[in-house]
């Protein structure tokens, strides 16, 4: 749960508001004084308190999925989630759909996809699932494009990417997909553009550090890429990028380096499931809250790789996986709640707005206590 001991940087800042008040008002007298800092205190502290008091975090376990998979991909649509592809416990590359319906907690089948797929990127616009590259069989890296209308289940196939790979990962950014890193024949950085306006792909810079397996997130029209793997070496790699300018910034890392990873936004955090090394699979489950840092949460029940996450509503549900390092499956589904992250921004703007009715309110008290000299003179 958010670390109450780790204050955010916006807490900091607003710490100083009492001297700003002093400074304001320098005449003040004790009495007043102690009655300010009071509210300011209630004010700055009391979210943090009520955070406190009443955290709502916690994991509860939900219908497994028809069948176990790892290394398939999900996203949303309205208030269902759609898993593609992935491998079957025999290894094999598959084309299913499950949807799950997140308000009956029941798992349906949707019309197969035209290719079994697995390691392939997968995201939604407008009631259609995009599903980009992946792995045939044997592990031929695709360039497809296969786009999934929810509203007839049907398949249409899009063009193809510049670039084949497996291992991306894909997500839609200002109405564009974006299909960001991959291993082809070597680990890529590529970064390349799918316009569903004019059917075209577009490429753009390439990620600062090429990796696979690894996980993004879209948080305030930024694109979030996190994690993976390099050359045979799990990364800490946590890199934003900004389609207005066509640029990267690198960010605080990922405190627990993994590859196999998914992320999912939820109340203004992006949340960091499971991974895997060579010698295990991780049950950490940590936040990234833009301009803040890290915050180590609740772990996943059951650690495991190769799963999908998508988030409907105030639930993240991350499913399937593999329980072991490497080829393992599962057909877990489980949905994650957390309230306990605050919406920073929101408590630092209350928090000034408070500020400024104290403020008003030492003011008041100044007025009245000049008048009540100049009574008495």
């Amino acid at each position: 749960m958010f670390n109450l001991i780790q204050f955010p940087n916006s807490m900091k800042k607003l710490v100083i508001i009492p001297f700003i008040i002093i400074n304001i008002c320098p005449d003040l007298n004790y009495t007043n004084l102690k009655l300010a800092l009071l509210i300011l205190s209630m004010l700055i502290f009391s979210p943090i308190v009520s955070f406190a008091q009443e955290p709502s975090e916690g994991w509860k376990r939900l219908a497994d999925m028809p069948e176990v998979r790892s290394e398939m991909e999900a996203a949303t649509i309205g208030d269902k989630i759609y898993v593609v592809g992935g491998l079957n416990n025999r290894g094999e590359a598959t084309n299913t759909v499950f949807i799950y319906d997140t308000k009956e907690n029941t798992w349906n089948l949707g019309t197969p996809m035209p290719l079994s797929l697995h390691h392939a990127g997968a995201t939604s616009l407008n009631e259609k699932l995009y599903v980009v590259g992946g792995y045939l069989d044997v592990w031929r890296p695709s360039s497809s494009l296969l786009i999934y209308d929810s509203k007839t289940d049907t398949w249409t196939v899009g063009p193809d990417m510049p670039t084949a790979r497996g291992a991306l990962t894909a997500q839609f950014l200002d109405g564009n997909l974006y299909a960001v890193g991959g291993f082809g024949r070597v680990t890529l950085s590529e970064n390349e553009v799918y316009d569903p306006k004019t059917d075209t792909w577009e490429t753009k810079s390439k990620m600062p550090t090429p990796r696979e397996h690894l996980a993004s997130a879209v948080l305030d029209e930024k694109l979030y890429v996190i994690g993976g793997r390099g050359e045979q070496i799990n990364l800490n790699s946590n890199e934003m990028y900004d389609y207005k300018t066509d640029s990267w910034v690198i960010l605080d890392p990922l405190p627990t380096a993994r590859s196999g990873l998914t992320a999912s936004v939820l109340s203004g955090a992006i949340f960091v499931f499971g991974g895997e090394s060579t010698l295990k699979t991780f049950e950490e489950n940590e936040a990234y809250v833009p301009g803040e840092g890290w915050f180590p949460q609740q772990p996943i029940p059951i650690s495991r790789h190769g799963l999908a996450s998508a988030t409907v509503e105030n639930n993240i549900y991350v499913i399937g996986g593999g329980v072991d390092p490497g080829f393992s499956f599962s057909g877990i589904t489980e949905a994650y709640h957390n309230t306990v992250i605050p919406e920073f921004g929101t408590i630092a703007f209350a928090i000034l707005g408070f500020s400024l009715i104290a403020v008003i309110i030492i003011s008041s008290l100044k007025l009245k206590e000049s008048l009540i000299q100049n009574i008495k003179v």
